[in-house]
């Protein structure tokens, strides 16, 4: 099985005239930084969708582009994740795919509400109990991070590295103290942010060991 994430960008037709011409470049610059993004494609001018390899780490990509556009645009994005099989890969033009996967994904971000920014929808092949789970703990993560201002987000994105916060703190734009870096970490909630996504990565990786392989 394969992990889809497909996104639009919330409020775009609010965005200034500057926020919109850095917003395509924006985009491509952060997937590059993030090898688990693959052909990732921009369209309808707020719109994109990826592959995520590998499959389990789909939710932390989602929020790693999600605290990286927030942090460098102060831009918001809705990620909706479908987990399932294929038909086609269209490399080139990854929109062009077909499958349960793409279908799942993007029924799941028409229909997600107005205040929600996450989204992670399961092929009904894989059982049950992933399906509760997953969506309880990406309503918990919804929450989480739903409210990260962009210094807060900014350290998270930072923080994903894993480097120590005084390293950090002098990455962060503009330099800041490990104090202060660790104080926008504790009020981004990072520690249980952090911990959810690896119970979750762990989770699926086990719930799709036995699936059908992955492209």
């Amino acid at each position: 099985m394969i992990s889809i994430l497909t996104g639009d960008i919330v409020g775009s037709q609010e965005l200034d005239a500057r926020q919109r011409k850095s917003l395509h470049s924006g985009l491509m610059e952060m997937v590059e930084a993030h090898p688990s993004a693959a052909h990732f494609e921009v369209f309808a001018g707020d719109s994109w969708q990826c592959l995520c390899k590998p499959t389990s780490a789909a939710l932390q990509l989602a929020v790693q582009l999600r605290a990286a556009l927030l942090a460098k645009l102060e831009i918001d994005t809705r990620v909706s994740i479908g987990i399932g099989s294929y038909e086609s890969l269209n490399p080139e033009k990854i929109s062009l795919s077909q499958g349960e996967a793409f279908v799942l994904s993007g029924r799941a971000l028409k229909s997600m509400p107005e205040e929600r920014r996450l989204s992670l929808q399961l092929s009904p092949e894989l059982p049950t109990s992933s399906h509760e789970l997953g969506g309880a703990a990406v309503s918990l993560l919804d929450a989480l991070t739903s409210g990260w201002t962009s210094k807060q987000a900014q350290a998270v994105s930072l923080a994903f590295s894993e480097e120590n916060q005084y390293e950090l703190a002098k990455r962060f734009q503009p330099p800041i103290s490990a104090q202060a870096f660790g104080k926008h970490l504790a009020s981004a909630q990072w520690k249980l942010v952090k911990s959810a996504l690896h119970s979750i990565s762990l989770g699926l990786e086990n719930t799709l060991a036995d699936s059908k392989p992955e492209v």
